[in-house]
């Protein structure tokens, strides 16, 4: 990189660390760390929710879709934007009830019993620790080929990067608590945004003809395509953008401690309903924005293909082009960029790992303890997690598997028995703790057994002599069976009354 590029990198890591300072002078108790004392803007806090799923696998993963076929992974944004919808009408004023919640799990308690918020909170705490390595991985790709290294022996430069990203992450996150995570995040997604409009005015301007010629082109060729209408059930699919990703994006946004988390930091239901609706607004605009960055890129090969490397992957595509064709300080922005990709992801997960560990563990089996030893424990599942993020990044490194599917496959495999915990507990005034924990236990394992992965079930698809469901429907899978199973165990109990859900209300770690 030209010495510029440095000098905006270093800028912007300095600023991610000057902001855990300022944030760390207020963190005095875990309601401080963990909720922001429930006073964060809520239009910060909205573009904190997106901020962390609009990572690297937006910069280098939702471009590659974009590069190898069309823009048909907008379609799911759809599935998005009703979850979003069902979570603020349903999901938030839930939430809200419970005074005092800090974890989505808590309210698992309060509705069931003990047993069933632990089994919700190990569920999060599985799905957080598998996406955060895998978004890091992500954002070590770009960073690896326009910045090798090579000063860690046994490791490769993704390998390295993934290092880098994980320490700095670490550091602003365990001083400054989710008041940090929150501003740093709003700076890192208005650098992702100008990034990525950075690289696509380069990589249009360097195409004959510019903007009304490169879509002109793009329309020719099929590239602005949307709507895939023949495979309904497939992956690029209508039915599937809708339903299949819309239930895991139910999941993440209403079951999700992260995305939860920042609807406790402000003030009412109102305005966490306006924070998660501005979140998934922001979100539409910048996975359409990634797209057309493939779309492009496409545009520019196509005119020059003697400019790319024949055994490039998709993901790859973005990381050369910045490599070898974008000039001195843009270059530094969009690895600013990608720093901001894999640090607004970890640093959520850290934060509210953290958060689950110690309201629904640690505290709530050691009800006296001081909020000293309270932001003790929370700052070192801090560190801990972010190593193990750190180790897991590492190994998806070594895998083969495109990365959006990496880490929505991940998140698959957990997200149906935890949704379907909470529709049982929202939907239902039959289910029962029991009934639901069973359930959850019953969904989770199917799922693995009617995919595809590297644990050691039984595979039920070959059972029944079928294929392996695809990924990105598991979700539906598991909170389907988990809500039969629940509800089915149930029927012997008495059914649920609104006074039950406060009665069991326990103490939280505020």
């Amino acid at each position: 990189m030209h010495y510029a590029d440095w000098i905006v990198l270093t800028l912007y890591v300095v600023a991610m660390i000057a902001i855990g300072v300022w944030a760390n002078r207020k963190q005095t108790d875990t309601e401080a760390y963990f909720v922001g004392n429930r006073n964060i803007r809520w239009w910060a806090a909205g573009i904190s929710i997106i901020a962390t799923s609009f990572s690297a696998a937006s910069i280098l993963g939702v471009p590659g879709y974009a590069f190898s076929s069309d823009m048909w992974y907008l379609q799911y944004q759809l599935g998005d934007i009703a979850a979003a919808v069902i979570v603020a009408i349903l999901f938030i004023p839930f939430f809200h009830k419970v005074r005092g919640l800090t974890t989505a799990y808590e309210y698992l308690e309060a509705r069931f019993d003990l047993k069933t918020r632990l089994l919700g909170s190990t569920l999060f705490v599985l799905t957080v620790l598998l996406r955060a390595g895998t978004l890091l991985y992500g954002a070590a790709l770009l960073f690896s080929a326009v910045v090798p290294t090579n000063v860690i022996p046994g490791l490769t430069g993704v390998e390295e990067a993934v290092v880098i990203f994980g320490i700095i992450a670490i550091i602003y996150t365990v001083m400054g608590g989710i008041s940090a995570v929150v501003w740093t995040d709003v700076i890192q997604f208005t650098i992702m945004s100008f990034g990525i409009l950075a690289a696509m005015t380069v990589v249009v301007l360097g195409t004959p003809g510019g903007w009304a010629e490169a879509f002109g082109d793009a329309s020719q060729l099929g590239k602005l395509d949307i709507i895939h209408l023949e495979e309904p059930m497939g992956g690029q699919g209508l039915l599937t953008a809708i339903f299949g990703y819309g239930l895991l994006a139910l999941s993440l946004f209403g079951t999700n401690q992260q995305p939860v988390q920042r609807y406790m930091t402000v003030k009412n239901p109102r305005e966490a309903q306006q924070a998660l609706l501005l979140g998934v607004g922001a979100g539409v605009i910048g996975v359409t924005l990634s797209l057309l960055l493939g779309v492009f890129l496409f545009i520019f090969y196509d005119y020059f293909p003697n400019l790319m490397p024949a055994d490039l992957t998709a993901d790859q595509v973005m990381p050369h082009f910045v490599n070898t064709q974008v000039p001195p300080i843009v270059t530094g922005l969009l690895v600013a960029a990608v720093f901001a990709a894999a640090m607004s992801s970890l640093d959520s997960a850290l934060n509210s790992l953290a958060a689950a560990l110690t309201v629904d563990f640690y505290v709530r089996f050691k009800r006296n303890v001081t909020q000293s030893r309270r932001l003790l424990f929370a700052k070192t599942v801090v560190v801990t997690a972010g190593i193990l993020g750190i180790a897991i990044g590492i190994y998806a490194s070594r895998t083969e598997v495109l990365l959006i599917d990496l880490i929505l496959s991940f998140m698959g495999y957990f997200a149906g028995g935890l949704l379907g915990l909470f529709l049982l507990g929202m939907l239902t005034k039959r289910a029962k703790g029991t009934g639901a924990f069973i359930g959850a236990i019953a969904g989770t394992f199917v799922v693995l057994m009617m995919t595809e992965n590297d644990f050691r079930l039984p595979r039920l698809y070959e059972l029944f002599g079928m294929d392996a469901v695809p990924f990105i429907w598991s979700t539906a899978i598991g909170v389907t069976v988990t809500m039969i199973v629940g509800y089915l165990l149930s029927l012997g109990s008495s059914a649920h009354t609104p006074g039950d859900m406060t009665m069991a209300r326990t103490p939280t770690a505020t």
